[in-house]
This record gives C-alpha cells, sequence and structure tokens, in this order.
C-alpha cells in the first residue's frame, strides 16, 4: 500500500469514527482529522506523482478540495 492509500485510508477511518461520535466536539474533532488526512493523501500524491506544487498559492488550491473528492 503506497504512502498516500494509507492516508486515505486513515481519512475514511476517522470519517468512519465521526459518524459514530457521543458528542459534537468528538464529532467535529475526528471530521477535522480526516480532512488532515485527505490533505496528508493529496500532497503525497502530488509530491510522489509528477505534478509539483510550485507556489503556496497552489497548495491553497489544492487543498480547498472536498474531502468527499479525495476520498
Amino acid at each position: 500500500m503506497s504512502e498516500t492509500d494509507l492516508f486515505r485510508q486513515y481519512a475514511k477511518e476517522a470519517m468512519h469514527g465521526s459518524s459514530t461520535a457521543t458528542s459534537k466536539n468528538e464529532e467535529q474533532t475526528l471530521i477535522d482529522i480526516a480532512c488532515t488526512w485527505a490533505q496528508a493523501a493529496l500532497m503525497s500524491e502530488k509530491v510522489m506523482g509528477s505534478s509539483f506544487i510550485s507556489s503556496p498559492r497552489d497548495v491553497g488550491e489544492a487543498t480547498s478540495l472536498r474531502l468527499g473528492d479525495l476520498l
């Protein structure tokens, strides 16, 4: 399993955990964690793939995708 796939798996697990959270705070925390892992997957894919993020603006655009687009 690639690093990117592993990060995506972590994001999916965190999102699944958010659906069974016992409080709104726990749910939001797990969603935030899932977003972080999804962003890590995207960044890993960009670094490992043929694309290279050339500017901070590109990073912002890359991480502004919806979580569902990344999973």
